[in-house]
């Protein structure tokens, strides 16, 4: 994204990447917010504003920066940042989409994919490779941006022409006091490469950039209806993250410390069904007086509502059996695998350390006697990982 090397570096098929952390996040937010005097606004109403600008030094050759703002009444910002992700779903309505995969994963932030577009006749397609950063926010915003980078396993193609996209993203805000509402920034600095002239490149990308919002806004609102009959009602997206805040000095969530009202251990449950179950992002269960379901997905949902059931009402026998008192019975909701005959001493440490803490998370929950959000789940869980990580020799 820029000149700074301070890391961190991942390795994939003998390339070092720079991964984006906290700091780079932040610097592309600034530039999508930012009203120097140095962007020219070409249109705007009260639902999308189109801008342009050259690039810092009139670098990649006189090609401008592009910014829009679009603001979506109707749209909710997790169903946004869902919809520019799934790739299965884009399938459905890029029609410029020649073809798209995830090449390797770099971390929980960061991965590196391909795409390849169609371009109309008589020019080449062009495809990129690029490494794709998202990460989202305890105020409710979104954001993802990528950049270009070169991997082994993706090498250029003889009918394709190798764009490179310098730096585009995607800035999703809540509109206060609409919960069904969002903003969208999208800026990109984007290179087709070839012979096509610049000039005719900054003319068709500001005039083109209006319709594809439109485009984008028209499939975020039937990305809820293709969810629901694409996944199950348990399914939690793989892209999603524990929340960071903006003013964060550390670049990934890590644990806090303990307060008066809650144990000093670390705090995830492992209930993971029950908590998918309640899912704040999911849509509800549906019930008997809900609209029909297959065969297959009811005997799922009862199985998993059985299953919620005998988890709450282990945390109630539990609750009754401490008295009140500061410890728990000592059962597991989560238990780890039993051990083998042929288990090597290092997997026989592994499964008493991995016990000893989900037993500790347990005891939390049973304390407070709830059944965790999938949210608290997965964000607690990281913490408890990203502590046990550190613990360990390099």
């Amino acid at each position: 994204m820029d000149d700074d090397d301070s890391g961190p570096y991942v390795e994939s098929c003998g390339q070092r990447y720079r991964v984006m952390v906290l700091k780079d996040f932040c610097k592309f937010r600034a530039m999508a917010v930012e009203q120097d005097g140095n962007w020219t606004t070409h249109f705007s109403d009260a639902c999308i504003t189109v801008q342009t600008k050259p690039p810092p030094g009139g670098a990649q050759g006189g090609l401008n920066m592009v910014r829009v703002r679009r603001e979506m009444k109707e749209v909710p910002p997790l169903v946004l940042y869902n919809n520019l992700h799934d790739a299965e779903y884009r399938k459905t309505w890029d029609a410029n989409m020649l073809a798209g995969h995830n090449i390797c994963d770099l971390n929980k932030h960061n991965d590196i994919g391909y795409y390849g577009a169609k371009f109309p006749w008589p020019l080449a397609n062009r495809d990129f490779c690029n490494m794709r950063s998202w990460m989202e926010f305890t105020n409710g915003e979104f954001l993802i941006f990528n950049h270009s980078v070169p991997h082994s396993d993706c090498p250029v193609k003889k009918s394709f022409v190798r764009a490179k996209s310098v730096i585009t993203g995607y800035y999703v805000q809540p509109i206060p006091n609409n919960p069904n509402g969002c903003v969208l920034i999208y800026v990109t600095h984007t290179d087709p490469c070839g012979s096509i002239p610049h000039s005719i490149i900054n003319f068709s990308m500001k005039q083109a950039v209006p319709s594809i919002m439109n485009k984008m806004e028209e499939c975020a609102q039937k990305y809820i209806q293709w969810s629901k009959d694409r996944y199950a009602p348990t399914h939690v997206h793989h892209w999603r993250t524990p929340q960071m805040d903006w003013d964060s000095k550390q670049d990934y969530p890590s644990p806090t410390p303990p307060t008066a009202a809650e144990p000093k251990s670390p705090a995830p449950s492992p209930m993971l069904k029950a908590a998918i179950a309640r899912e704040e992002f999911e849509q509800p269960l549906p019930t008997s007086t809900g609209p029909p379901v297959g065969p297959e997905t009811q005997q799922q949902l009862d199985t998993l509502r059985a299953e919620v059931a005998e988890l709450q009402r282990k945390l109630f026998i539990a609750k009754q059996n401490q008295g009140g008192a500061s410890t728990a019975s000592p059962f597991s909701l989560a238990p780890v695998a039993p051990a083998q005959d042929d288990d090597t001493t290092a997997i026989q440490q592994y499964r008493a350390l991995m016990q000893d803490t989900l037993n500790t998370l347990d005891r939390m929950y049973v304390q407070e006697g709830r059944v965790p959000t999938a949210r608290e789940y997965l964000t607690r869980l990281h913490a408890v990982l990203d502590g046990l990580k550190r613990t360990i020799p390099r």
